[in-house]
């Protein structure tokens, strides 16, 4: 739970100290005048990384050299400290004043779910965008699936990149034989955890989506182009084999989870091609809460940041949303 935040020079704040309420939080201003900064920053005590930029240099205020932020926040009933230090070149991060060297080293214990309209793109855009969303809860609830991922594009780079450079089909194949008994290692898990995750999921969205949308009926499809209903490794191995001429002609590699998307439907209708304005921030609503609850349940205590949304929605969904989240911090 968040106590305090403190920024020097961060965004459009020279200097900003708050204290925090453990439930309701409404931070109210004029356009312009750093509400969404706000949202940001603690966004950043939990991700180490913005959801706006990734470029460091736009977290510091003009005309200065770098931006400070430090957070007090309990943890099981202890409090914590973390102060961030961003320099155009990159973050200095303590945590209780341990220096963190790497994003693997530190120790998330602040647990922030963000609802923003941008969000919308998670549905709208490109496969990429829903397998980045999913894969960021799926790492929150198991911290090596991100291992594994890691691991798997660093194969998937190194065998794509051997596609390109060999021009001898015979040597090529021999190279890539060495990639692709990781790569189907790493990518069989991959893909089993996102399965298992997208049933669970599933229930839970269509659960809160039938009582935040009067009854309407809410699915996601989870599309790979490995057969799934059987030995998940075997089928990946026997269909790599097979459309390895494929890959060399293609130069890139075709099957696996790099190629996977989540299609959402309202009843038999799928949101990304039909839905209207209205449904699209229903739907993004929906998994965000369920994403709150997954969290949830696995003992976390969870923050909500909510970024001008409430003009976004009408007065059922508004209360609906308030009563959801009426026992945690907002």
């Amino acid at each position: 739970m968040l106590k305090s935040l403190k920024l020097v020079n961060y965004r459009s704040f020279s200097k900003l100290y708050l204290k925090f309420h453990p439930r309701k939080n409404i931070i109210l201003a004029n356009n312009a005048k750093g509400k969404s900064n706000v949202i940001e920053a603690i966004y950043l005590l939990s991700f180490l990384k913005s959801f706006r930029t990734e470029r460091n240099a736009e977290l510091i205020k003009f005309g200065n050299s770098f931006s400070y932020t430090s957070f007090e926040y309990t943890y099981n009933d202890i409090l914590n400290r973390v102060e961030i230090t961003i320099e155009p070149k990159g973050k200095l991060v303590k945590q209780n004043e341990k220096l963190i060297k790497s994003n693997k080293e530190y120790n998330q214990r602040f647990e922030a779910v963000l609802f923003e309209p941008f969000d919308l793109n998670i549905i709208k855009g490109a496969p990429a965008a829903r397998r980045k969303y999913i894969d960021s809860i799926i790492t929150r609830l198991s911290p090596s699936y991100r291992d594994e991922l890691l691991a798997y594009n660093k194969v998937l780079m190194n065998r794509n990149k051997a596609l390109k450079i060999y021009k001898d089909k015979a040597s090529l194949k021999a190279v890539l034989k060495s990639y692709d008994t990781e790569l189907i290692k790493y990518g069989a898990s991959l893909i089993e955890k996102r399965k298992t995750f997208i049933e669970n999921f599933q229930n839970i969205c269509a659960s809160i989506h039938k009582d935040l949308a009067d009854g309407e009926e809410f699915r996601i499809e989870y599309k790979t182009n490995i057969d799934i209903m059987g030995d998940i490794k075997e089928a990946y191995k026997n269909e790599f084999t097979a459309n390895i001429d494929k890959d060399i002609e293609r130069k890139t590699t075709y099957l696996g989870p790099h190629r996977d998307d989540y299609i959402v439907y309202i009843a038999d209708d799928e949101v990304k091609k039909f839905a209207s304005q209205g449904q699209l921030r229903t739907v993004t609503l929906t998994m965000k809460l369920a994403e709150l609850k997954m969290l949830k349940s696995f003992q976390k205590d969870v923050t909500l940041l909510l970024d001008d949304v409430f003009s976004e929605l009408d007065k059922s969904r508004k209360k609906y949303l308030l009563d959801y989240v009426k026992d945690m911090q907002v």
